[in-house]
C-alpha cells in the first residue's frame, strides 16, 4: 500500500502524524510525505521521504498577518472559544473570514502540485489533517480515498473547516471555484473515517467515523545532552516551554520562557528547563539565573519524563506529551485552541489553565507549587497515562487502513 501525508505547514500538524506514518512503514507500506518547504526538513529529520509542493506561499506567515489584523481591530485576539461564540455575530463572521483566508490561499498554492503528485505517484490512501483543505481536493481528482489524522483533542469548530463537515453552501468562494477548475466535486466530507490518538479523558464529544488510538509522542529528534537523564541536585524539575508556531512566537525581546523560568527559579525550590526553539534563542531569551538550563531544539518527549511538572501554552503536541508521561500542567494559553485543550486538562484534574492571553507569574508559581505539594495532580495526571496505555496501538489503525481499502 503507498500512503501519502498531507500535513498542514507547522511542526504541531506534522509531528502527530509521524508515528502512524512509521507504523505503516512497519507494517510493510510505502509513505512519502507532500509538504510545503517549511516543513520538508521536519520530514527529513523523522526519516520519511518528503516532497515539496506550494512552495510560493508561507501559511504561517499568513496566519500570523491575520491574528496582527484581528488584533487591531478587537484590541486583542479572541482568548477562547466561549468568547468567540458570544462575539457580535458580525465580528463573529468578519474574524472567521480572516482566519480561514490563509488556509484557502494554502489549497490554491498546493493544488495544482499534490494532483500532479497523487497522479505520478498513484498512492492508494491520502492521509491528511482537516484544515489541509487541497488533499480532499487531490484525493476527488486523483481517485483515491481520503483518511483525517487528527492532531490532539477536537476542537468545537473542526468541523466548520471545509471538507471535513463545513456545509458546501459555507465555503469560501475562493476555494469553490478552485474545486470546480480541477472538476472536484464539493461535499461537506470526503474522509473514509478520522485517526485521532488521544486519551479518551482529554477528547471531546462524539465524532462519527473517528477511531481513538494510543498517543505515541513526538517532538523531532535530537543528540540528548548527558544532564537530562540526571536528578536537579535533589530538586524537582519543572519544564517550560512555548508553542513551536511562528503565528504565536514572539518577535522581540522579553521572551515569556525567560520570565517563567525566572519566576520559578526565584520563588520554589526548583531546577527549571527551558524548552526552546533555536527560533527562541533569536527572539531575545536574554539572561537566566542559576537553576534554569536552556534545553535548545530538545524534543519534549524526551525531557518530560524527567520532569514533575509541565509549563506549557496549551499546543496539543505538548498537552498530550505530558499527559501521556502522567505529568501534571500548568498551561498559559495563547488562543482558542490552547485554551480549549487547557480546559480539557483541567477538567481531567491532571492540571489547571490560567487565564488566557498573558502570563500570570504568580498564578503560575502558585500552581506550580500546588501540583509539588499535592498528589492529586500527579494522580489524574498518572490516570490520563493509563487510559493512553489502554487504547489500541497504531499498529491497529494500519489493520483498519488495510481493511478499509
Amino acid at each position: 500500500m503507498r500512503a501519502l501525508f498531507v500535513p498542514a505547514a507547522t511542526a504541531g500538524h506534522y509531528f502527530p502524524m509521524v508515528p502512524f506514518a512509521w507504523a505503516l512503514r512497519t507494517a510493510g507500506h510505502e509513505v512519502c510525505v507532500a509538504c510545503q518547504p517549511p516543513v520538508a526538513d521536519l520530514v527529513v529529520r523523522s526519516g520519511h521521504t518528503a516532497v515539496t509542493i506550494g512552495g510560493s506561499y508561507d501559511l504561517m506567515a499568513s496566519v500570523a498577518e491575520a491574528d496582527l489584523t484581528i488584533r487591531g481591530r478587537l484590541g486583542r485576539s479572541p482568548a477562547s472559544f466561549g468568547e468567540l461564540a458570544v462575539m457580535d455575530p458580525e465580528l463573529r463572521k468578519w474574524q472567521g473570514e480572516l482566519r480561514i483566508a490563509p488556509h484557502v490561499r494554502a489549497a490554491e498554492a498546493m493544488a495544482g502540485d499534490l494532483v500532479e503528485l497523487a497522479r505520478a505517484w498513484r498512492p492508494d490512501v491520502i492521509v491528511t489533517d482537516p484544515v489541509t483543505m487541497a488533499a480532499p481536493l487531490a484525493a476527488e481528482v486523483a481517485g483515491v480515498p481520503l483518511v483525517h489524522h487528527m492532531w490532539g483533542p477536537q476542537e468545537p469548530t473542526l468541523t466548520k473547516f471545509a471538507g471535513f463537515g463545513a456545509d458546501p453552501d459555507r465555503w469560501p468562494d475562493d476555494l469553490r471555484k478552485l474545486y470546480d477548475g480541477f472538476g472536484a466535486d464539493v461535499r461537506a466530507d470526503y474522509g473514509l473515517f478520522s485517526i485521532a490518538a488521544c486519551p479518551p479523558g482529554l477528547q471531546s464529544g462524539t465524532v462519527p467515523r473517528r477511531h481513538t488510538f494510543r498517543y505515541v509522542p513526538y517532538n523531532g529528534s535530537a543528540l540528548l545532552p548527558p544532564w537530562l537523564g540526571a536528578a536537579g541536585h535533589g530538586r524537582p524539575r519543572v519544564c517550560v516551554s512555548w508553542t513551536t508556531s511562528r503565528a504565536t512566537n514572539p518577535a522581540d525581546g522579553g521572551h515569556p520562557v525567560a520570565a517563567a523560568a525566572r519566576a520559578l527559579a526565584a520563588e520554589l525550590d526548583v531546577e527549571v528547563v527551558a524548552a526552546v526553539t533555536a527560533d527562541d534563542r533569536r527572539a531575545g531569551l536574554g539572561p537566566v539565573p542559576d537553576g534554569v538550563r536552556i534545553a535548545a531544539e530538545l524534543p519534549l518527549h524526551s525531557v518530560l519524563p524527567t520532569c514533575a511538572v509541565s509549563v506549557n501554552t496549551g499546543g496539543a503536541g505538548s498537552v498530550l506529551t505530558a499527559a501521556v508521561n502522567g505529568v501534571p500542567q500548568v498551561v498559559t494559553p495563547l488562543g482558542p485552541a490552547h485554551s480549549f485543550n487547557g480546559e480539557r486538562v483541567t477538567a481531567a484534574g491532571a492540571g489547571v489553565c490560567l487565564a488566557p492571553g498573558g502570563t500570570d507569574l504568580d498564578g503560575l508559581t502558585a500552581s506550580v507549587s500546588a501540583m509539588l505539594s499535592d498528589d492529586r495532580w500527579r494522580q489524574a495526571a498518572e490516570e490520563l497515562r493509563r487510559e493512553n496505555l489502554a487504547q489500541p496501538p497504531l499498529a491497529e489503525a494500519v489493520r483498519l487502513l488495510e481493511e478499509a481499502l
